[in-house]
């Protein structure tokens, strides 16, 4: 209130009075040894004038300011290994915003057209209030950390990030204070925070109930992981501990939070990487604590995953007007699609596979002439049937029948197209069916 009564007083004495000449500091941009000045022109218009030529000159001085907080900041974010403007930015707006009250009008000066205002900042108010809000920062920052460390938990990270928040203002001057309270001992608050994240991440353990694992490529073979979480210190379980699992982008859970005994399960669903080994990893997220904390060195617990190619042995018989065709069409498509699906081997004897596929296909002449137009037609028809080998479970079956071919030269012509046509769609429409069929059903060996 003060402070706005004096600006309007020199307001109205510089209207009273008239036009006077301009003073110097509007022409030759003054110094002082003790504050920092800043000086903010504007033209007069609109009711807002005055505010905006005092803020021009506030921002004057932050610009000041940012220098002298830039330069203490350079060896302080080395050592760290942090941006100088990554602490910079906030920290200038802060100070400003801390320190505005502190920012006194000198002088103003208006010619009826331009409006100038003279303000500065003196060096020991800055320094003053800057101490006090510093004090307050550390004592509550101290606080968070003590909190932290007494009882480990998600939450101590959260209160580890909310104290690096707490002095993040203060970054350019000297943050030493005791810790622990009543030892004695001082230590710098900010290298402290670091330490102290790392120290309650060194007692996060993790365990898994399986170390190794053995699953085929491709088929839904569901695999369940069950992880502890305990305190390594005191040996106690840590419940609503995030953790993540990542495995190449195989079909897995990925997130789940410890329980209140500290166990979280994680379930294998499919293996789509076709790597031979493999290895399903499963660490402490902490993406959600937000802040500058540094999470690195995680607790993490891996699972070996040897993952197998599966074993086929196909049996199809595939006939063109009742004959066994020289060279099939159908089986080719079929090895294919699994070859490229699931990387699959396939093998003669059946007892050695891990499925095995039965298919019958046929052509039938619809006549053995031609039709009016000259054009031969015959019929395809086909069942495709797979089975779990060790079970005899069937898992897919699916017929396609009246698949026409035609031909103008042949009625053996008009069948190989028939054939030809129920490829493309066992392509487009079956083999879809198929990758469905066997991610519903689960392979327990």
């Amino acid at each position: 209130m003060k402070k706005i009564l004096t600006f309007y007083l020199l307001l109205f004495i510089s209207c009273a009075t008239g036009p006077k000449p301009a003073p110097t500091w509007v022409m030759d941009y003054p110094t002082s040894p003790d504050a920092w000045i800043g000086i903010g022109y504007v033209k007069i218009s609109g009711d807002e004038y005055r505010e905006i030529a005092r803020n021009k000159a506030i921002e004057e001085i932050a610009a000041q300011i940012e220098v002298h907080i830039k330069s203490s900041l350079k060896i302080i974010t080395t050592e760290v290994n942090y941006k100088v403007d990554e602490f910079a930015e906030s920290i200038i707006q802060s100070r400003v915003n801390m320190t505005l009250e502190d920012v006194k009008i000198v002088d103003l000066y208006s010619t009826g057209v331009e409006y100038y205002v003279y303000v500065e900042l003196r060096y020991s108010d800055y320094y003053r209030r800057i101490e006090l809000k510093k004090q307050k920062a550390i004592n509550t920052a101290i606080d968070y950390m003590t909190t932290a460390e007494n009882n480990l938990s998600i939450e101590s990270f959260r209160y580890l990030s909310r104290s690096l928040e707490e002095i993040k203002p203060f970054m350019d001057l000297p943050l030493k204070a005791e810790y622990p309270q009543g030892s004695g001992q001082k230590i710098n608050i900010f290298s402290k925070i670091n330490i102290l994240t790392g120290d309650l991440i060194k007692r996060i353990v993790l365990t898994c109930d399986k170390s190794e694992i053995s699953t085929i490529i491709g088929m839904r073979n569901e695999h369940v992981f069950k992880v502890r979480c305990v305190d390594k210190q005191t040996g106690k379980p840590l419940s609503n501990i995030p953790l993540n699992a990542s495995m190449n982008g195989n079909n897995i859970t990925e997130n789940v939070i410890t329980s209140e005994t500290g166990e979280a399960v994680f379930h294998l669903f499919k293996v789509t990487d076709r790597r031979p080994v493999q290895y399903f990893d499963i660490t402490v997220d902490l993406s959600e604590i937000e802040g500058n904390i540094d999470f690195t060195n995680l607790a993490i617990v891996n699972v070996k995953v040897n993952a197998k190619s599966p074993t086929i042995f196909i049996k199809i018989t595939e006939k063109n007007l009742n004959k066994l065709v020289a060279n099939p069409f159908v089986m080719p498509a079929i090895k294919e699609f699994f070859v490229e699906t699931y990387g699959a081997e396939f093998t003669n004897s059946k007892k050695q596979s891990d499925f095995y596929i039965s298919a019958e296909v046929n052509t039938t002449a619809k006549s053995m002439a031609q039709n009016e137009y000259g054009i031969f037609q015959a019929y395809g028809d086909g069942t495709i049937s797979i089975f779990d080998t060790s079970t005899e479970k069937e898992l897919y079956q699916k017929s396609k029948n009246n698949v026409m071919g035609a031909d103008f030269t042949s009625i053996e012509g008009a069948g190989r197209n028939a054939l030809k046509k129920m490829v493309k769609i066992l392509e487009t429409d079956t083999f879809h069916e198929i990758i469905a069929g066997l991610d519903n059903y689960s392979v327990n060996r």
